[in-house]
């Protein structure tokens, strides 16, 4: 596994790539969380995204999240929201990440 202080965790299995969010996601995290997302993007598999763990995250880890959605659709993959916790909907809502990121409430 990775550095405990990575903001996502990635696991693959059968055809899917498993995306865990980590509680804190911020501005700090921003990189490595492009970074790690572009690796799923490379695995040209669906994606289940574990949200259930955020507990903050800021503008700055949206905005990858929301670039990250948009990417994996121009690229025909699935993204499935598994357990999206309060926070993330709320700053989803907020934001006007909603249609983008696709969350079902």
């Amino acid at each position: 596994m990775g550095n405990s202080m990575d903001p996502v965790h990635i696991e693959h299995s059968a055809d899917t790539m498993h995306v865990v969010l980590e509680a804190a996601l911020g501005i700090r995290d921003a990189r490595v969380l492009h970074e790690k997302l572009g690796t799923v993007l490379a695995a040209a598999t669906a994606v289940v995204v574990d949200g259930s763990r955020v507990e903050r995250l800021d503008a700055a880890a949206m905005q990858v999240l929301a670039g990250f959605t948009r990417a994996a659709r121009e690229h025909g993959l699935a993204i499935t929201w598994q357990s999206p916790s309060p926070v993330l909907q709320q700053a989803a809502r907020v934001l006007g990440f909603e249609s983008i990121l696709e969350m079902a409430s």
